[in-house]
């Protein structure tokens, strides 16, 4: 070991779960790529992620699939109507069945050596399986994964002994419904992806936080009443909400319209954020790709018919300025995690928990802290 690496730090690990007290997490679980491989078992794996929503799922067929960490799942109705989910993966030899979104017929073939099975996973059909001794279809069926929907968006999650979203996320789902009405009727209008040379931990942070919004996003603050801008904190979840000008330099919203701004966050990466002005929600979820690159999906939902001029001003803000300012920032600071000059910071929490408090930021990183325990 060299000098520098070492070299004391007087400040080394002095995370706490007293918000008003603690340091950041320490720089190196932002880089390591060790630890991104014990996340995915202590966090990723054990958690409800975000898939896509019910309304590509409304026929006996319809199908969505999804991967994160590594794992390929896909979310299928059955003739039955009822959502089921399952590994992506043919258990023969590993092929995925099914790729994108849309609809199938039953049985679901295996492109590679023609397995077939059923929507409810069962294996129905293995070429030459009656010359193979001893072969058991029971023994093949395709390993299922929970899988849950809020306000009709839908959720898996790859721990079969995992709690229900309502107790996980108890209050979640009406907060959803009184920011942004009924979401079920929803469908996805516009879309737009980053990849981003950032740790995912650094997007979550960056995106639970306002301190930096009036020198990052001078038109965010422009839109944003921010003496109104309020953060409440709960187990897994969180919300920020604040009032907004319909006159500003973001986007233009007519006096009278829902003038609220709301981003409801669920741990780990996922968040609905409402912009005023708007009658759907969007969807901001993320994923790590590696130990230092991100990939985010910025997705708005909205009731049917004609997207007004106002949801499209609104969606294009995000996807040419309050995305792309978000996504400098966190590269930047990746390049910093990564210095020999830089191990933690404070987290810098007032007394009264303003508007620039960063205790949405602790209360992730906190979480983060619980569930990895002494692997940081």
């Amino acid at each position: 070991m060299d000098q520098l690496s070492k070299r004391p730090d007087p400040r080394r690990d002095r995370f706490s779960a007293d918000a008003g007290q603690s340091y950041t997490m320490p720089a190196r679980i932002y880089f390591d790529p060790d630890f991104l491989e014990a996340e995915k078992r202590h966090i990723f794996w054990r958690s409800w992620i975000f898939v896509g929503h019910v309304s590509d799922l409304t026929r006996p067929g319809d199908y969505i699939t999804a991967e994160f960490t590594g794992q390929r799942l896909f979310v299928i109705r059955t003739t039955d109507g009822e959502l089921k989910s399952f590994f992506n993966v043919c258990q023969h030899r590993g092929h995925s069945l099914l790729k994108g979104k849309g609809s199938t017929r039953q049985p679901i073939v295996c492109p590679y050596h023609a397995w077939a099975y059923g929507f409810a996973g069962e294996l129905l059909a293995a070429r030459n399986c009656d010359q193979v001794s001893g072969f058991d279809r029971d023994d093949f069926a395709l390993p299922g994964i929970l899988v849950e929907d809020l306000g009709g968006f839908l959720f898996v999650n790859l721990d079969p002994e995992a709690r229900p979203m309502s107790e996980v996320y108890p209050g979640a789902a009406e907060v959803l419904t009184r920011f942004c009405g009924d979401t079920r009727s929803l469908r996805a209008s516009r879309n737009v992806l980053f990849d981003i040379k950032g740790n995912w931990k650094n997007v979550a942070d960056n995106l639970l936080e306002c301190y930096h919004c009036s020198t990052a996003h001078r038109a965010f603050v422009d839109l944003v009443k921010m003496e109104t801008y309020k953060v409440e904190l709960h187990d897994y979840w969180s919300v920020q909400y604040g009032q907004c000008r319909p006159s500003n330099t973001a986007y233009e919203f007519a006096a009278g319209d829902d003038d609220g701004f709301m981003t409801l966050y669920l741990w780990p990466t996922m968040a609905f954020v409402g912009l005023p002005g708007t009658r759907g929600v969007n969807v901001f979820s993320f994923s790590p790709l590696d130990a230092e690159s991100t990939r985010q999906d910025f997705t708005y939902y909205h009731p049917g018919g004609e997207v007004t001029a106002t949801e499209e001003a609104s969606f294009k803000y995000f996807e040419d300025v309050l995305g792309p300012e978000d996504v400098d920032l966190v590269e930047d600071v990746q390049v910093g995690l990564n210095s020999l000059g830089y191990h933690q910071g404070r987290i810098m929490v007032d007394p009264r928990r303003s508007e620039i408090s960063e205790h949405a930021l602790h209360h992730f990183q906190n979480l983060v802290m619980r569930q990895m325990g002494d692997l940081v």
